[in-house]
């Protein structure tokens, strides 16, 4: 079984797939692609190009011993209504570095 293929499985973060593990001595990056081809701006629209994109990472739950992040890169898409904007992820809130998992841990803690 591939790496990539075993953190899919493991993580199962939805709207994307894993293309690239890189396990480094305390972090583990692993890198995403976008499932859906359609691209769709926060406002609903369906939306046919992507304007940009920039690498952005994404603190997610640990690993062990290991912090782990979720690389992607990020589409800023044109909107006919909204101009220029950057795309939602199933995985984060809008301007956040870190996963909602990882807030949802933060905030609540483990269950009892």
């Amino acid at each position: 079984m591939r790496v990539s293929t075993a953190f899919n499985r493991l993580l199962q973060i939805p709207g994307a797939t894993v293309t690239e593990v890189t396990i480094g001595q305390r972090d583990v990056e692993v890198a995403l692609r976008p499932r859906a081809r359609l691209l769709q701006c926060p406002c609903g629209k369906r939306v046919k190009g992507v304007y940009d994109r920039r690498r952005r990472r994404w603190r997610h739950l640990d690993l062990a011993r290991h912090r782990l992040w979720l690389a992607y890169d990020i589409r800023r898409l044109h909107c006919p209504d909204c101009g220029v904007i950057t795309e939602e992820l199933p995985w984060a809130r809008p301007g956040a570095r870190h996963t909602r998992d990882f807030e949802d841990m933060v905030l609540f803690g483990p269950a009892h």
